[in-house]
């Protein structure tokens, strides 16, 4: 019997995230477990990045795999669905919509990582990185102003999503996430240009 389980185990985590859903959906909660340790870090680091509350990420969190617990038999993998990671993202990015609705968009815990990142590297005072101090505070200011859709666009970006899916996941349309991701780009270069 615990050869069977070991076997069923290792090949749950060689499984693609849709298969997974779809045997999750039909019962097997070991299939929710694997996609659970496949992406509750990548989940939960999206949502903190725009949260400032750990508290409340985790409640955010929580509520999205609450959803997909909800949605599993509703849960459709062909080729006009989004892919299950998408279909995830997706699920957190409208709770965190729900939160700024009800409570109001917080500051962006991105921007305090780098300028913990600023003030550590103070703290060891080399003189060589003093330039590059000041390009990471100039980057840090720049981020600041970008628009919470642009700095969202960027984080689905970063995590390695297609333009596709990030439209998906915001439901903007696929040229409106161009649009934020070229003019974040676009006001990110010309603030650091001055340190070129």
């Amino acid at each position: 019997m615990i050869h069977a389980v070991l076997i069923n185990r290792f090949t749950l985590r060689m499984m693609q995230e849709d298969a997974l859903m779809q045997i999750y959906a039909s019962g097997d909660a070991r299939a929710f477990e694997e996609l659970y340790r496949r992406h509750k870090g990548g989940v939960f680091s999206f949502l903190r990045r725009q949260c400032d509350s750990f508290e409340v990420c985790e409640e955010l969190a929580h509520d999205t795999w609450i959803a997909v617990i909800r949605q599993a038999l509703a849960y459709q993998s062909n080729n006009s669905s989004a892919q299950f990671k998408t279909w995830l993202y997706r699920i957190a990015h409208n709770r965190l919509v729900d939160h700024w609705r009800k409570y109001g968009s917080s500051a962006n815990v991105l921007f305090e990582e780098l300028s913990d990142v600023i003030a550590n590297d103070e703290s060891t005072n080399q003189q060589p990185a003093i330039e590059s101090h000041m390009q990471l505070e100039e980057l840090l200011s720049s981020l600041a102003t970008l628009s919470p859709e642009q700095t969202e666009a960027i984080l689905l970006k970063i995590e390695g999503f297609s333009h596709a899916e990030i439209a998906e996941i915001t439901s903007a349309k696929q040229e409106t996430v161009k649009s934020r991701l070229r003019y974040a780009a676009k006001h990110l270069k010309l603030s650091m240009e001055f340190y070129a």
